[in-house]
């Protein structure tokens, strides 16, 4: 039974992966690509978006980052070195890196980095137009058509802890009135600049019941925050800046360890490093930890080994940043787990990929969709 349910999910979520447009119940599947493998290797998961009226409404790369609030963009910038803005947003909590913007109205586009459009907002929503760059270096402007120096425009918040207006695109794309509000992301695959992930808008409770029980489904619960996010329709219940529940974190160094717990970031844009955020001063002797197990209710999420993640990264742990205490995943941790926001019932459901050999079995089972496809036309 656990072999069928693996062999008809990664069978369905290849198909979309594959069509990346308007799928048969409704939901989008969205490509996602690297910005520049070949000088940042895969730690920038890349989707392209375009914002009507700013630059033609071409679809241009941004980062999509599960760890930010907004869509963020230096697009139509003016370079102004007076620039009028009315908010910061601090990616670190220490100050640096973050973005003073302006909040602009436009209707926003998801598409392919060929120019194809998918997926559209039904109506003018908010976006903040970045005016500064706060950074290591101090201020930078920006003048209009000049990329960011990681190669793309800005960044394409996929967070859930916006505001009722100010908030990630995602939840303002309009869906099908049997979909619940969420997405599922699958960048299991070698991503390159040409090879894409998929990003998939819109979740069918099939989905759903078959993402929840495939072997070794992790299901986590979301953390409201009180406010709100908005939708083509409404609004939705959103969630902290820390998504999930808290989990156990067990850190060993020098033969020491300790066990702590705290809520958990699933962060697309947190980089090739495992950061622990913190505030208890003691926790400072496990930073470059040569092992750490995350695991909840005992079923092991991840583990790390030899302060090294599988991205040539390493353990961190920061026990200055007064933004709240939490462990952020790093963005490779999507290159092993499917991630599933499902915003209508407030969980995540984590499934980890399967063996190599698993996808000869998808591909196979793909190929027999489209031959009965064709059998029955």
């Amino acid at each position: 039974m656990k072999k069928t349910i693996l062999f008809s999910v990664f069978v369905f979520l290849g198909c979309l992966g594959l069509r990346a447009q308007t799928n048969a119940d409704g939901s989008y599947s969205i490509p996602v690509y690297v910005t520049n493998p070949t000088v940042y290797g895969p730690s920038y998961y890349t989707i392209y978006v375009g914002i009507s009226g700013v630059d033609s409404g071409a679809l241009l790369p941004y980062m999509f980052d599960t760890g930010s609030p907004n869509f963020f963009s230096v697009a139509g910038t003016i370079g102004d070195s007076n620039a009028s803005t009315n908010g910061f947003f601090n990616f670190s909590g220490n100050g640096s890196p973050g973005y003073f913007y302006q909040t602009l109205t436009n209707t926003i586009s998801l598409g392919s980095s060929n120019q194809t459009t998918y997926a559209t907002t039904a109506n003018n929503v908010d976006w903040a137009q970045i005016a500064i760059v706060s950074n290591s270096v101090g201020p930078t402007n920006y003048p209009s058509n000049n990329l960011l120096p990681d190669g793309t425009y800005g960044n394409f918040g996929a967070g859930l802890y916006g505001s009722s207006t100010l908030a990630t695109i995602l939840t303002q794309i309009p869906l099908d009135a049997g979909l619940k509000q969420g997405y599922s992301i699958n960048f299991t695959t070698n991503l390159t600049a040409s090879g894409t992930g998929s990003l998939t808008l819109g979740l069918s409770s099939e989905l759903l019941n078959t993402l929840s029980n495939m072997p070794g489904a992790i299901v986590l619960s979301l953390l409201t925050n009180g406010s709100n996010l908005p939708t083509a329709t409404g609004t939705i219940p959103g969630y902290q800046r820390a998504q999930v529940s808290n989990v156990a974190v067990s850190l060993t160094k020098d033969g020491i360890t300790t066990n702590v717990s705290m809520p958990f970031v699933l962060d697309t844009g947190g980089g090739v490093n495992q950061i622990i955020y913190d505030t208890d001063t003691n926790l400072a002797f496990y930073d470059h930890a040569t092992n750490l197990i995350v695991s909840s209710n005992n079923q092991t999420l991840y583990n790390i080994s030899n302060d090294t993640t599988a991205w040539g990264g390493q353990v961190d742990v920061d026990t200055s940043n007064t933004n709240g205490i939490r462990i952020n995943s790093g963005g490779y941790f999507f290159g092993s787990n499917i991630v599933t926001f499902d915003l209508a019932d407030g969980i995540v459901i984590i499934d980890p990929v399967p063996e190599p050999s698993t996808y000869v079995l998808f591909g196979l089972g793909a190929l027999t969709l489209v031959i009965m496809a064709r059998r029955r036309a």
